[in-house]
């Protein structure tokens, strides 16, 4: 794998983007399988980036359009976390009811309460 130059920073960056901006999609969506394909795509990208890129001087002009991307990676992040904390107590809510259910039907039969 080549050294990363601010180009591959960007293009990275852009990648990242990218990749967020369709998890939210998916995550909206709750296509699940999607999410995780697409944050599977997204993870070895982001570890790259976090590796080299404390190494490389980015130029004035391109700050600018990183920080800018920074900013929509960091919106759809909370975006998702939104969707899936919301997804996640629906769940819980869900396997609650699901165990409440069962110990009623253990303790008094299925079809009695």
């Amino acid at each position: 794998m080549a050294a990363l130059n601010p180009q591959h920073v960007m293009q990275l960056y852009a990648d990242i983007a990218r990749l967020m901006g369709a998890m939210v999609v998916a995550a909206r969506a709750r296509d699940w399988e999607q999410l995780r394909d697409l944050e599977n795509a997204c993870r070895p990208l982001t570890h790259r980036l976090m590796a080299e890129e404390p190494g490389i001087e980015l130029p004035a002009d391109l700050k600018g359009t990183k920080l800018a991307l920074l900013r929509k990676i960091l919106e759809d992040d909370a975006a998702i976390r939104l969707v899936t904390q919301s997804w996640m107590e629906d769940l819980q809510t869900l396997i609650g009811s699901t165990q409440a259910r069962q110990k009623l039907n253990k303790a008094y039969g299925p079809g009695l309460h």
